[in-house]
């Protein structure tokens, strides 16, 4: 017997309405009614909460449910993916910072710079996508003592940089190192957020 039936069938034995399970769950009745009509399936926490609530094994709730189990499969599949996905792009995140860390002391070639830039922007772009616990700066404050310190850190040398050259020279050296700021600053948020652990698991 598949899930949204085992949960009908709890639900219409303790006379209960899809609306109503669904508020005892904090969910809509349209969920409950799809999960019955097996147009989708309720994640673990949901399970978790049925099993609880009517005092219904977990193994009773999903055993023979082939369908069910498939589903979990290819989410632990995709779940797997990502991570390797975010663990890549954390690794190729550190050595774009250390390599603009170096750049500001031995200045790089003008292609390697853009090449850093744009594989610094692309490994923000894939972390961002693919990590699943991102870290609260309101509420972990070294993340957030980090990125003042790593902002005002690379702030300082486009400042410098900025006061030499005439001014047109100095304003495209501002836009530029505007942008760099940006994706340097967002490439030390994801360094407290490890592919391993809980926080910043992808």
């Amino acid at each position: 017997m598949l899930i949204g039936e085992k949960i009908k069938m709890i639900r219409e034995s303790e006379k209960m309405t899809q609306e109503q399970l669904g508020e005892q769950l904090h969910l809509t009745r349209q969920t409950i009614s799809n999960w019955e009509n097996g147009k989708s399936y309720p994640g673990i926490a949901e399970i978790v909460a049925i099993s609880n609530q009517f005092d219904v094994s977990l193994d009773e709730l999903m055993k023979e449910d082939m369908e069910l189990i498939q589903h979990y499969e290819v989410i632990d599949g995709q779940f797997n993916r990502q991570r390797k996905l975010y663990t890549f792009a954390y690794i190729v995140n550190i050595i774009f910072l250390g390599l603009s860390m170096i750049n500001n002391y031995v200045q790089l070639e003008t292609a390697m710079r853009i090449g850093l830039m744009i594989i610094g922007t692309a490994a923000i772009v894939v972390m961002y996508t693919t990590i699943k616990h991102p870290v609260n700066l309101l509420k972990n404050r070294w993340a957030l003592a980090l990125i003042i310190v790593a902002l005002l850190y690379f702030l300082s040398f486009a400042v410098f940089k900025s006061l030499h050259g005439s001014p047109s020279y100095r304003l495209g050296m501002i836009c530029g190192d505007a942008a760099r700021i940006f994706v340097l600053t967002s490439s030390i948020y994801f360094l407290p957020q490890p592919p391993f652990g809980d926080k910043g698991k992808a």
